[in-house]
């Protein structure tokens, strides 16, 4: 019988103590082994260096390895391809030191469905938007990946994916870039290789103040749509196109309901959940569920002290 295969976690980290600590635990809470957690820090200032060498000494029990190194590096793409330099496992994950896995499954799913398509280099799911305190905003569900669709615009949810070393090995971030460093590299991926989705929320993407999509939201935008020009994309879409996305986008809203409507009602996966994700009431969660809209960011209030226990991560 062959032995699972290694899946190495690379999370890039600059001044973010106060979030990374969920990082590390949505790792560590994995049921799948062996896991190998790499953080590449920037040279932070505010207490990480201090968190990871704790981190360092802990037990983490068999199959859980962990590394870090703390220096100066040239912004986020470098740090990401440092930390692809120190890969050793056969698949890749990239989460962000404000992000954190879904739940416990998050990776043997992925394992799951690159043993299940051996002509898969990429596989990525729906996300969880969770506020500053991990409270739990709306539910975002993605499409199928399409390469002309990708160039129109529509993303993968970035931690959600996982990717084969073969392409991590062949591919880099462009270290120049400060922001759409992701769909830059999405795009330049998707080229040559092909995305499975998974149907299940596999990560939390945190929406925290210091997030590129808010403090650099145009330039965001502007370095997107440049790139989406490079890449192919028409100066405009057809009325075929813009029907096929209007259509997408609104099985999308149904699918991103369903999977929230079982968190609410607190009768599925909650206690394997791998963060202490919470929530407020159900008419606000389904009022930003079905507008799409957080207001001003704040409007889910202090969190719990402690959590909801359905809503806590296990030990």
């Amino acid at each position: 019988m062959n032995s699972p295969p290694l899946v190495s976690v690379v999370t890039p980290s600059f001044n973010q103590a106060q979030y990374i600590e969920e990082t590390l635990r949505s790792v560590e809470l994995q049921e799948y082994r062996p896991i190998h957690q790499i953080v590449i820090d920037g040279g932070s200032t505010d207490g990480t260096v201090e968190l990871l060498r704790n981190w360092e000494k802990r037990d983490h029990g068999a199959g859980y390895t962990f590394e870090w190194v703390s220096e100066k590096d040239r912004g986020h793409a470098d740090a990401l391809n440092k930390g692809f330099d120190r890969v050793r496992g056969e698949v890749v994950g990239w989460l962000n030191s404000d992000d954190v896995y879904f739940d416990q499954e998050a990776v043997s799913s992925s394992v799951a469905a690159f043993e299940a398509h051996p002509d898969v280099d990429a596989v990525f799911g729906d996300v969880a938007l969770i506020s500053e305190n991990s409270g739990l905003q709306m539910i975002l569900c993605y499409p199928e990946f399409r390469y002309k669709r990708a160039v129109r615009g529509y993303m993968v949810s970035q931690p959600t994916v996982f990717l084969r070393r073969t392409v991590t090995d062949t591919y880099r971030l462009d270290p120049s870039l400060r922001v759409a460093i992701d769909f830059i590299y999405w795009l330049d991926v998707g080229k040559e290789h092909k995305f499975l989705k998974i149907p299940r929320i596999q990560a939390g993407d945190r929406d925290q103040p210091g997030r590129i999509t808010r403090v650099s939201y145009a330039a965001l935008m502007e370095t997107a749509k440049k790139a989406r020009m490079v890449y192919g994309a028409k100066a405009k879409e057809s009325w075929a196109e813009r029907l096929q996305d209007l259509m997408t986008l609104r099985l999308l809203r149904v699918t991103a309901l369903l999977r929230l409507l079982p968190l609410l009602a607190q009768k599925e996966r909650l206690n394997r959940l791998a963060f202490p994700l919470w929530t407020d009431s159900a008419l606000k969660t389904l009022t930003r569920q079905l507008t799409m809209r957080v207001n001003d960011r704040t409007d889910l209030g202090p969190r719990p002290s402690p959590p909801p226990a359905a809503f806590g991560a296990t030990e």
